[in-house]
């Protein structure tokens, strides 16, 4: 697999990789990632073709999906290890 391209974004890393007939498509933000793969086709053959598919209501999705994902994980990680509430046993915390 190799880097392609990179697609600009204020918020997203997204790269453009090249694999065995795909186009794979990574967005990643804060420690998070989604991949999304294409097909090559008539229609999506070069770098400027993906481009043109990963428009603005695209990367809307990507983000809405994003906004899930770090949900699920702050939940996971709240079961873990639950927020410290601070002391329980009433004295003050000494730095």
């Amino acid at each position: 697999m190799r880097i392609i391209g990179r697609i600009p974004h204020p918020t997203l890393a997204i790269t453009v990789f090249s694999n065995d007939g795909r186009f794979p498509v990574q967005f990643e933000t804060g420690g998070l990632s989604q991949i999304y793969r294409f097909r090559h086709s008539d229609t999506l053959r070069s770098l400027a073709d993906v481009q043109r598919l990963v428009d603005e209501d695209f990367v809307a999705a990507v983000l809405e999906q994003f906004q899930t994902m770090r949900r699920v994980h702050a939940r996971a990680l709240s079961a873990l290890a639950p927020p410290d509430d601070g002391p329980t046993d009433g004295l003050p915390t000494i730095i």
